[in-house]
Protein backbone atom coordinates (compact mmCIF):
# COMPACT_ATOMS: atom_id res chain seq x y z
CA UNK A 1 0.00 0.00 0.00
CA UNK A 2 2.66 2.43 0.75
CA UNK A 3 4.60 1.62 -2.36
CA UNK A 4 1.94 2.31 -4.38
CA UNK A 5 0.89 5.70 -2.74
CA UNK A 6 4.27 6.49 -3.66
CA UNK A 7 3.95 5.72 -7.24
CA UNK A 8 0.45 7.65 -7.08
CA UNK A 9 2.67 10.26 -5.68
CA UNK A 10 4.97 10.82 -8.38
CA UNK A 11 2.38 10.67 -11.06
CA UNK A 12 0.48 13.09 -9.10
CA UNK A 13 3.67 15.64 -8.50
CA UNK A 14 4.26 14.55 -12.65
CA UNK A 15 1.04 15.97 -13.46
CA UNK A 16 0.71 19.06 -11.41
CA UNK A 17 4.50 19.69 -12.89
CA UNK A 18 2.71 19.77 -16.32
CA UNK A 19 -0.35 21.69 -14.75
CA UNK A 20 1.87 24.28 -13.33
CA UNK A 21 4.33 24.69 -16.78
CA UNK A 22 1.43 24.92 -18.72
CA UNK A 23 -0.19 27.68 -16.36
CA UNK A 24 3.04 29.53 -16.29
CA UNK A 25 3.25 28.93 -20.35
CA UNK A 26 -0.54 30.77 -19.62
CA UNK A 27 0.69 33.44 -17.84
CA UNK A 28 3.73 34.20 -19.89
CA UNK A 29 1.43 34.29 -23.33
CA UNK A 30 -0.71 36.76 -20.80
CA UNK A 31 2.01 39.08 -20.53
CA UNK A 32 3.45 38.69 -23.75
CA UNK A 33 0.46 39.67 -25.51
CA UNK A 34 -0.05 42.45 -23.13
CA UNK A 35 3.04 44.00 -24.16
CA UNK A 36 2.04 43.73 -28.06
CA UNK A 37 -1.22 45.26 -27.56
CA UNK A 38 -0.33 48.02 -25.43
CA UNK A 39 2.92 49.29 -27.34
CA UNK A 40 0.82 48.55 -30.92
CA UNK A 41 -1.72 50.68 -29.90
CA UNK A 42 -0.26 53.07 -28.47
CA UNK A 43 2.24 53.18 -31.72
CA UNK A 44 -0.61 53.26 -33.98
CA UNK A 45 -2.93 55.12 -33.00
CA UNK A 46 -0.92 57.88 -30.65
CA UNK A 47 2.49 58.24 -32.79
CA UNK A 48 0.41 57.12 -36.20
CA UNK A 49 2.67 54.39 -37.19
CA UNK A 50 2.19 51.86 -39.34
CA UNK A 51 1.00 48.29 -37.52
CA UNK A 52 4.21 46.28 -39.13
CA UNK A 53 6.99 49.24 -37.34
CA UNK A 54 4.25 48.59 -34.10
CA UNK A 55 4.76 45.29 -33.65
CA UNK A 56 8.71 45.36 -34.75
CA UNK A 57 9.26 47.80 -31.48
CA UNK A 58 7.32 45.54 -29.75
CA UNK A 59 8.80 41.93 -31.16
CA UNK A 60 12.09 44.07 -30.48
CA UNK A 61 11.06 45.21 -26.57
CA UNK A 62 10.31 41.88 -26.28
CA UNK A 63 13.61 39.79 -27.15
CA UNK A 64 13.98 35.87 -26.48
CA UNK A 65 10.00 36.16 -24.71
CA UNK A 66 8.75 37.10 -27.99
CA UNK A 67 8.00 35.80 -31.29
CA UNK A 68 4.83 33.66 -32.76
CA UNK A 69 2.88 36.88 -32.00
CA UNK A 70 0.03 37.82 -34.43
CA UNK A 71 -0.98 41.51 -33.98
CA UNK A 72 -4.09 43.13 -35.76
CA UNK A 73 -5.41 46.54 -35.85
CA UNK A 74 -9.65 47.48 -35.82
CA UNK A 75 -9.33 51.33 -36.72
CA UNK A 76 -13.19 51.53 -36.65
CA UNK A 77 -13.05 50.04 -32.62
CA UNK A 78 -9.81 52.06 -32.33
CA UNK A 79 -8.20 49.05 -30.68
CA UNK A 80 -5.15 46.83 -31.47
CA UNK A 81 -4.86 43.02 -30.10
CA UNK A 82 -2.01 40.34 -29.54
CA UNK A 83 -2.32 36.46 -29.73
CA UNK A 84 -0.20 33.76 -29.58
CA UNK A 85 -1.19 30.17 -28.83
CA UNK A 86 -4.80 30.96 -28.10
CA UNK A 87 -4.29 33.59 -25.66
CA UNK A 88 -4.95 36.97 -26.57
CA UNK A 89 -4.82 40.95 -25.30
CA UNK A 90 -6.61 44.00 -26.58
CA UNK A 91 -5.41 47.86 -25.87
CA UNK A 92 -8.26 50.55 -26.82
CA UNK A 93 -7.19 53.62 -28.02
CA UNK A 94 -9.36 57.03 -26.55
CA UNK A 95 -8.61 60.33 -27.66
CA UNK A 96 -6.33 62.55 -25.92
CA UNK A 97 -5.78 59.26 -23.38
CA UNK A 98 -3.93 57.64 -25.80
CA UNK A 99 -4.00 53.81 -24.93
CA UNK A 100 -5.16 50.91 -21.99
CA UNK A 101 -5.25 47.47 -21.80
CA UNK A 102 -8.62 46.09 -21.57
CA UNK A 103 -8.69 43.96 -18.55
CA UNK A 104 -11.69 41.51 -20.29
CA UNK A 105 -11.06 42.80 -24.20
CA UNK A 106 -14.06 44.78 -24.22
CA UNK A 107 -13.98 48.41 -24.73
CA UNK A 108 -13.16 51.19 -21.90
CA UNK A 109 -15.55 53.74 -20.50
CA UNK A 110 -15.93 56.86 -22.32
CA UNK A 111 -14.36 59.42 -20.68
CA UNK A 112 -14.02 62.92 -22.64
CA UNK A 113 -10.94 64.15 -24.52
CA UNK A 114 -8.42 66.38 -22.38
CA UNK A 115 -7.37 68.32 -24.90
CA UNK A 116 -8.40 71.89 -26.71
CA UNK A 117 -9.10 70.51 -30.83
CA UNK A 118 -7.92 74.36 -31.31
CA UNK A 119 -4.64 74.09 -29.62
CA UNK A 120 -1.82 74.39 -31.42
CA UNK A 121 1.90 74.15 -30.75
CA UNK A 122 4.14 76.93 -30.72
CA UNK A 123 6.73 77.41 -32.98
CA UNK A 124 10.35 76.93 -32.07
CA UNK A 125 13.23 79.27 -33.12
CA UNK A 126 15.36 77.30 -35.03
CA UNK A 127 18.80 78.93 -35.29
CA UNK A 128 22.05 78.26 -36.99
CA UNK A 129 24.97 77.20 -34.40
CA UNK A 130 26.91 80.26 -33.13
CA UNK A 131 29.94 81.70 -34.60
CA UNK A 132 32.42 79.08 -32.70
CA UNK A 133 30.35 76.05 -34.34
CA UNK A 134 32.32 73.82 -36.56
CA UNK A 135 29.51 72.65 -39.55
CA UNK A 136 31.52 69.39 -40.16
CA UNK A 137 32.07 68.49 -36.53
CA UNK A 138 28.10 68.69 -35.42
CA UNK A 139 27.59 66.56 -38.95
CA UNK A 140 30.21 64.00 -37.77
CA UNK A 141 28.85 64.48 -34.04
CA UNK A 142 25.28 63.46 -35.47
CA UNK A 143 25.98 60.53 -37.50
CA UNK A 144 27.44 59.32 -34.25
CA UNK A 145 24.19 59.61 -32.23
CA UNK A 146 22.18 57.78 -35.24
CA UNK A 147 24.49 54.68 -35.56
CA UNK A 148 24.37 51.92 -37.87
CA UNK A 149 23.34 49.26 -35.37
CA UNK A 150 19.85 48.66 -35.27
CA UNK A 151 19.43 47.77 -31.39
CA UNK A 152 20.34 51.53 -31.21
CA UNK A 153 17.73 53.25 -33.40
CA UNK A 154 17.85 56.79 -32.42
CA UNK A 155 14.89 58.64 -33.43
CA UNK A 156 15.15 62.02 -32.53
CA UNK A 157 17.71 64.14 -31.65
CA UNK A 158 17.43 67.92 -30.55
CA UNK A 159 19.55 70.66 -28.75
CA UNK A 160 18.31 73.84 -27.67
CA UNK A 161 20.94 76.67 -26.88
CA UNK A 162 19.37 80.15 -25.09
CA UNK A 163 15.85 78.97 -26.21
CA UNK A 164 16.76 78.09 -29.99
CA UNK A 165 16.93 74.58 -31.28
CA UNK A 166 20.71 74.76 -32.71
CA UNK A 167 20.73 70.89 -33.74
CA UNK A 168 18.06 68.53 -34.55
CA UNK A 169 17.54 65.59 -36.89
CA UNK A 170 15.10 62.52 -37.11
CA UNK A 171 15.55 58.95 -38.54
CA UNK A 172 13.44 57.81 -41.46
CA UNK A 173 9.72 57.88 -40.60
CA UNK A 174 10.04 60.11 -37.46
CA UNK A 175 9.74 63.69 -37.39
CA UNK A 176 9.13 67.15 -35.30
CA UNK A 177 5.69 66.29 -34.46
CA UNK A 178 4.95 62.72 -33.80
CA UNK A 179 4.24 61.97 -29.81
CA UNK A 180 6.88 59.42 -28.93
CA UNK A 181 7.39 57.41 -25.44
CA UNK A 182 9.29 58.69 -22.92
CA UNK A 183 8.99 55.30 -21.09
CA UNK A 184 10.44 56.62 -16.99
CA UNK A 185 10.97 60.08 -18.44
CA UNK A 186 7.24 60.02 -17.55
CA UNK A 187 8.25 60.18 -13.54
CA UNK A 188 9.52 63.48 -14.00
CA UNK A 189 6.41 64.83 -15.58
CA UNK A 190 4.46 63.13 -12.69
CA UNK A 191 6.78 64.86 -10.02
CA UNK A 192 6.28 67.80 -11.90
CA UNK A 193 2.11 67.75 -11.48
CA UNK A 194 2.95 66.77 -7.53
CA UNK A 195 4.96 69.92 -7.66
CA UNK A 196 2.24 71.95 -8.89
CA UNK A 197 -0.51 70.39 -6.14
CA UNK A 198 2.35 71.66 -3.72
CA UNK A 199 2.46 74.48 -4.87
CA UNK A 200 -1.31 74.91 -4.91
CA UNK A 201 -1.65 73.79 -1.20
CA UNK A 202 -3.54 70.76 -1.84
CA UNK A 203 -0.75 68.41 -0.99
CA UNK A 204 2.58 68.83 0.82
CA UNK A 205 6.27 66.97 1.13
CA UNK A 206 5.43 65.62 4.59
CA UNK A 207 1.93 64.62 3.65
CA UNK A 208 1.78 60.33 4.78
CA UNK A 209 -0.29 58.03 2.53
CA UNK A 210 -4.06 56.90 4.14
CA UNK A 211 -3.91 53.71 1.57
CA UNK A 212 -6.84 52.06 2.61
CA UNK A 213 -5.58 48.50 2.68
CA UNK A 214 -2.66 49.49 5.02
CA UNK A 215 -4.02 48.95 8.60
CA UNK A 216 -3.13 50.53 11.24
CA UNK A 217 0.52 49.94 12.64
CA UNK A 218 1.59 49.31 9.56
CA UNK A 219 4.81 50.90 8.99
CA UNK A 220 3.71 51.90 5.03
CA UNK A 221 1.74 54.34 6.60
CA UNK A 222 4.42 56.03 7.90
CA UNK A 223 6.17 56.57 3.69
CA UNK A 224 5.61 60.45 2.88
CA UNK A 225 5.19 62.22 -0.29
CA UNK A 226 8.77 63.29 -0.21
CA UNK A 227 9.70 58.82 0.45
CA UNK A 228 8.09 58.01 -2.86
CA UNK A 229 9.29 61.33 -4.94
CA UNK A 230 12.87 60.37 -3.91
CA UNK A 231 12.42 56.40 -4.51
CA UNK A 232 12.73 55.75 -0.98
CA UNK A 233 9.49 54.16 0.20
CA UNK A 234 11.32 51.17 1.76
CA UNK A 235 8.35 49.35 -0.26
CA UNK A 236 9.81 45.62 -1.99
CA UNK A 237 9.70 46.22 -5.88
CA UNK A 238 11.83 44.34 -8.22
CA UNK A 239 12.74 46.46 -11.12
CA UNK A 240 15.27 44.61 -13.42
CA UNK A 241 13.39 44.07 -16.75
CA UNK A 242 13.71 40.13 -16.42
CA UNK A 243 11.02 38.62 -17.63
CA UNK A 244 7.62 38.86 -15.19
CA UNK A 245 9.18 40.78 -12.94
CA UNK A 246 7.27 43.72 -10.68
CA UNK A 247 7.48 46.37 -12.89
CA UNK A 248 6.49 44.27 -16.19
CA UNK A 249 3.37 41.99 -14.12
CA UNK A 250 1.93 45.67 -13.18
CA UNK A 251 2.35 47.29 -16.41
CA UNK A 252 1.30 45.09 -19.00
CA UNK A 253 -0.87 42.51 -16.59
CA UNK A 254 -2.69 44.74 -13.88
CA UNK A 255 -5.88 46.83 -13.76
CA UNK A 256 -5.29 48.69 -11.23
CA UNK A 257 -1.51 49.46 -11.02
CA UNK A 258 -1.14 50.96 -8.06
CA UNK A 259 -2.93 49.03 -6.23
CA UNK A 260 -0.43 46.43 -6.99
CA UNK A 261 2.37 48.39 -6.17
CA UNK A 262 0.76 49.37 -2.59
CA UNK A 263 0.52 45.83 -2.09
CA UNK A 264 4.61 45.12 -1.80
CA UNK A 265 5.52 44.55 1.56
CA UNK A 266 7.78 46.57 3.71
CA UNK A 267 11.25 45.78 2.67
CA UNK A 268 12.64 48.97 4.83
CA UNK A 269 11.52 51.75 6.83
CA UNK A 270 10.62 54.86 4.65
CA UNK A 271 13.39 56.71 4.07
CA UNK A 272 16.23 54.49 5.04
CA UNK A 273 16.87 52.87 1.47
CA UNK A 274 17.24 54.13 -2.01
CA UNK A 275 15.73 51.52 -4.69
CA UNK A 276 14.64 52.40 -8.30
CA UNK A 277 10.43 51.78 -8.79
CA UNK A 278 8.53 52.38 -11.05
CA UNK A 279 5.73 51.07 -8.21
CA UNK A 280 6.86 54.12 -6.41
CA UNK A 281 5.73 57.03 -9.19
CA UNK A 282 2.61 54.75 -9.52
CA UNK A 283 1.31 55.45 -5.95
CA UNK A 284 2.25 59.31 -6.76
CA UNK A 285 0.18 59.06 -9.71
CA UNK A 286 -2.93 57.52 -7.77
CA UNK A 287 -2.37 60.29 -5.19
CA UNK A 288 -3.01 62.70 -8.34
CA UNK A 289 -6.48 61.29 -8.45
CA UNK A 290 -7.19 60.77 -4.82
CA UNK A 291 -6.37 65.00 -4.36
CA UNK A 292 -8.14 65.69 -7.53
CA UNK A 293 -11.36 64.05 -7.40
CA UNK A 294 -11.29 61.58 -10.63
CA UNK A 295 -9.48 60.50 -13.71
CA UNK A 296 -10.91 63.60 -15.44
CA UNK A 297 -9.73 65.84 -13.34
CA UNK A 298 -6.26 64.35 -13.43
CA UNK A 299 -6.32 64.87 -16.90
CA UNK A 300 -7.62 68.69 -17.12
CA UNK A 301 -5.17 69.65 -14.29
CA UNK A 302 -2.18 68.36 -16.20
CA UNK A 303 -3.33 69.88 -19.31
CA UNK A 304 -4.43 73.73 -17.59
CA UNK A 305 -1.31 73.69 -15.29
CA UNK A 306 1.57 72.09 -17.44
CA UNK A 307 1.36 71.15 -20.64
CA UNK A 308 -1.18 73.78 -22.24
CA UNK A 309 0.99 76.70 -20.58
CA UNK A 310 5.04 75.03 -21.15
CA UNK A 311 3.58 74.48 -24.91
CA UNK A 312 3.59 70.90 -24.45
CA UNK A 313 0.32 70.15 -26.79
CA UNK A 314 0.72 67.03 -28.32
CA UNK A 315 1.70 65.39 -24.64
CA UNK A 316 -0.51 62.13 -24.03
CA UNK A 317 -0.78 61.03 -20.26
CA UNK A 318 -2.27 57.46 -20.61
CA UNK A 319 -3.87 55.48 -17.91
CA UNK A 320 -4.24 52.19 -16.45
CA UNK A 321 -7.87 50.29 -16.50
CA UNK A 322 -8.83 51.77 -13.07
CA UNK A 323 -8.32 55.51 -14.37
CA UNK A 324 -4.40 56.06 -12.57
CA UNK A 325 -2.05 57.95 -15.24
CA UNK A 326 0.78 55.61 -15.91
CA UNK A 327 3.08 57.89 -14.50
CA UNK A 328 6.03 55.56 -14.46
CA UNK A 329 6.10 54.61 -18.01
CA UNK A 330 3.58 56.33 -20.46
CA UNK A 331 3.65 59.72 -21.25
CA UNK A 332 3.97 60.45 -25.20
CA UNK A 333 5.26 63.79 -26.58
CA UNK A 334 6.95 64.74 -29.55
CA UNK A 335 10.72 65.83 -29.46
CA UNK A 336 10.27 69.36 -29.36
CA UNK A 337 7.72 68.90 -26.77
CA UNK A 338 10.01 66.96 -24.83
CA UNK A 339 12.91 69.80 -24.88
CA UNK A 340 10.04 72.42 -24.01
CA UNK A 341 9.37 70.32 -20.46
CA UNK A 342 13.60 70.61 -20.26
CA UNK A 343 13.70 74.06 -21.39
CA UNK A 344 11.02 74.86 -17.91
CA UNK A 345 13.20 72.88 -15.18
CA UNK A 346 15.80 74.59 -17.42
CA UNK A 347 14.50 78.03 -16.75
CA UNK A 348 13.76 77.59 -12.82
CA UNK A 349 10.08 77.23 -13.90
CA UNK A 350 9.29 79.65 -16.50
CA UNK A 351 9.24 78.81 -20.42
CA UNK A 352 8.95 81.67 -22.79
CA UNK A 353 8.02 84.77 -19.85
CA UNK A 354 4.99 82.23 -18.42
CA UNK A 355 5.81 80.73 -14.76
CA UNK A 356 4.53 77.39 -13.84
CA UNK A 357 6.59 76.40 -11.55
CA UNK A 358 8.37 78.10 -8.32
CA UNK A 359 11.85 78.38 -8.57
CA UNK A 360 11.74 76.36 -5.36
CA UNK A 361 10.71 73.60 -6.79
CA UNK A 362 12.54 73.36 -9.69
CA UNK A 363 15.70 73.51 -7.46
CA UNK A 364 14.12 70.93 -4.71
CA UNK A 365 13.71 67.62 -7.70
CA UNK A 366 17.76 68.40 -8.37
CA UNK A 367 18.50 68.07 -4.35
CA UNK A 368 20.29 64.59 -3.76
CA UNK A 369 17.63 62.04 -2.19
CA UNK A 370 19.40 61.57 1.43
CA UNK A 371 19.18 57.60 1.15
CA UNK A 372 20.87 57.46 -2.17
CA UNK A 373 24.46 56.90 -1.46
CA UNK A 374 25.84 57.75 -4.93
CA UNK A 375 23.84 61.14 -4.97
CA UNK A 376 22.70 60.90 -8.18
CA UNK A 377 18.87 60.99 -7.61
CA UNK A 378 16.82 63.66 -6.59
CA UNK A 379 13.08 63.90 -6.86
CA UNK A 380 12.26 61.53 -10.02
CA UNK A 381 15.60 63.66 -11.34
CA UNK A 382 18.69 62.01 -12.68
CA UNK A 383 21.60 64.09 -11.31
CA UNK A 384 25.41 64.48 -12.35
CA UNK A 385 27.07 63.95 -8.80
CA UNK A 386 25.05 66.53 -7.55
CA UNK A 387 27.59 69.30 -8.55
CA UNK A 388 30.68 68.05 -7.19
CA UNK A 389 34.35 69.15 -8.07
CA UNK A 390 35.04 65.64 -8.40
CA UNK A 391 34.75 63.98 -11.91
CA UNK A 392 34.85 60.24 -10.82
CA UNK A 393 31.41 61.14 -8.49
CA UNK A 394 29.75 62.28 -12.22
CA UNK A 395 27.38 60.10 -14.35
CA UNK A 396 29.07 61.92 -17.16
CA UNK A 397 32.10 63.48 -16.14
CA UNK A 398 32.34 65.28 -19.50
CA UNK A 399 29.36 67.50 -18.78
CA UNK A 400 29.00 70.17 -16.34
CA UNK A 401 27.97 68.98 -12.60
CA UNK A 402 24.88 70.94 -12.59
CA UNK A 403 23.59 68.59 -15.38
CA UNK A 404 20.38 66.74 -14.81
CA UNK A 405 17.87 64.66 -16.67
CA UNK A 406 14.60 62.85 -17.41
CA UNK A 407 15.33 59.57 -18.04
CA UNK A 408 13.98 56.46 -20.18
CA UNK A 409 14.11 52.90 -21.11
CA UNK A 410 15.15 52.45 -24.25
CA UNK A 411 17.51 55.36 -23.88
CA UNK A 412 14.91 58.09 -23.39
CA UNK A 413 16.66 61.24 -22.08
CA UNK A 414 15.84 65.23 -21.48
CA UNK A 415 19.31 66.85 -20.31
CA UNK A 416 19.04 69.83 -18.96
CA UNK A 417 22.42 71.86 -18.28
CA UNK A 418 21.79 75.13 -16.64
CA UNK A 419 25.30 76.11 -16.82
CA UNK A 420 25.41 75.54 -20.28
CA UNK A 421 21.38 77.03 -20.96
CA UNK A 422 21.11 73.61 -23.25
CA UNK A 423 18.92 71.47 -22.91
CA UNK A 424 19.11 67.94 -25.32
CA UNK A 425 16.63 65.49 -25.94
CA UNK A 426 17.25 62.18 -27.47
CA UNK A 427 14.02 59.63 -28.26
CA UNK A 428 15.06 55.71 -29.51
CA UNK A 429 14.21 52.28 -29.36
CA UNK A 430 17.07 51.10 -28.14
CA UNK A 431 17.41 47.13 -27.32
CA UNK A 432 18.83 44.04 -26.70
CA UNK A 433 22.34 44.67 -25.13
CA UNK A 434 22.66 47.67 -27.04
CA UNK A 435 23.38 50.82 -24.92
CA UNK A 436 22.86 54.40 -25.99
CA UNK A 437 25.39 56.41 -24.17
CA UNK A 438 24.40 59.92 -23.70
CA UNK A 439 27.40 60.25 -21.90
CA UNK A 440 29.68 59.78 -25.06
CA UNK A 441 27.58 61.70 -27.99
CA UNK A 442 26.69 64.57 -26.31
CA UNK A 443 30.01 66.10 -25.44
CA UNK A 444 30.98 65.56 -29.26
CA UNK A 445 27.44 67.52 -30.53
CA UNK A 446 27.99 70.58 -27.77
CA UNK A 447 31.73 71.13 -28.78
CA UNK A 448 30.78 71.36 -32.25
CA UNK A 449 28.19 73.90 -31.82
CA UNK A 450 30.49 75.84 -30.05
CA UNK A 451 28.98 75.10 -26.56
CA UNK A 452 31.06 72.83 -24.08
CA UNK A 453 34.75 73.80 -23.81
CA UNK A 454 37.51 71.36 -23.96
CA UNK A 455 37.48 68.32 -21.74
CA UNK A 456 40.18 69.57 -19.33
CA UNK A 457 38.02 72.74 -18.94
CA UNK A 458 34.70 71.39 -18.34
CA UNK A 459 33.05 73.11 -14.83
Amino acid sequence: MKKKLAAFSGVALLALAGQAAAQDRAAMNSLVTGVGAKISCSAVFVSGRSLEAAAADSDRLLGELGGGIDYAVDREAASASASREGIGRSAYYRPGLGCTLSADGQPLPAQADPRDPYEASPVWQVAEPGPDGDATALTTALDAAFPAEANIDTRAFVVVHHGRIVAERYAEGFDADMPLLGWSMSKSVIATLIGLLIEDGLLSLDDTLDWPDWPEGDPRRDITVEHLLNMSSGLAFNEDYAGADDVTLMLFTRTDMAAYAASKPAAAAPGTVWSYSSGTTLILSRLLVEVLGSPEAVQAYARERLFVPAGMLSAVLEQDGAGTPVGSSYVYASARDWARFGQLYLNGGEIEGRRILSPEWTAWVQQPAPADPTANYGGQFWLNGWRSPDRARRSIAELPADAFSAIGHNGQTVMIIPSLDVVIVRLGWTTGDAYFRMGTTAPPVLRALGILPAADATP
